[in-house]
């Protein structure tokens, strides 16, 4: 169930986590405006239809490889009376012809080395960077951030350091890390590298 009440459908391989609720929190605490909202790997859908709740005038988009994901996202989103938009598409491709003003994810934690990977393909996909990396997920955003606009991401600690890396390659700088309540996970703002001025 929902925080507002509505009860959306999971599957076994992704469910409802607290990490979802806190980017969640955090985006609708710092931004307020009506603007186009872009999540990558959107799953069943809750950050996108929790988004669309809080915000019903946002436009929301969700990317999601996974068809049958997209299809329960529709549903879910349906069934909690929001709306959005969900499309199949792969986060190492996806170009919009009009960039976001917010892109926000809760991404795959670790890489294929780190840990034993689920049996459960769809859980392992959700857990583990097998369809997508770190970078895939950062060359997408600057791809298809705005200028002005910002994105909002949770990853482990422990990848902080490849976080700040990658970024820096595209073009991408970190302008807030926030450390979760569980400790071993923060939740990061991006944003455009802006041109010094002389």
């Amino acid at each position: 169930m929902l925080p507002f009440g509505k009860i959306i459908c999971q599957t076994a391989g992704q469910g409802i986590s607290s990490d979802c609720q806190a980017l969640v929190d955090v985006v609708l605490q710092a931004e307020n405006q009506s603007f186009d909202v872009l999540e990558l790997g959107s799953g069943n859908g809750i950050i996108a239809i929790m988004l669309a709740y809080y915000r019903a005038n946002w436009k929301i988009t969700g990317i999601e490889i996974q068809t049958h994901l997209v299809a329960l996202s529709k549903q879910n989103s349906e069934s909690a009376g929001v709306k959005t938009s969900f499309l199949e598409a792969d986060i190492k491709e996806f170009v919009s012809q009009n960039k976001y003003d917010i892109i926000v994810s809760n991404p795959p934690y670790f890489t294929k080395a780190q840990g034993r990977i689920s049996p459960d393909m769809e859980r392992a996909i959700s857990r583990h960077e097998i369809l997508c990396n770190m970078q895939d997920v950062l060359e997408n955003i600057s791809r298809n951030l705005k200028k002005s606009g910002r994105a909002y991401l949770i990853y482990p600690q422990i990848r902080f350091e490849q976080l700040q890396e990658i970024s820096e390659k595209v073009n991408l700088i970190i302008e807030d890390k926030i450390i979760l309540k569980n400790q071993d996970k923060m939740l990061v703002k991006l944003g455009n590298k802006r041109d010094l001025e002389c």
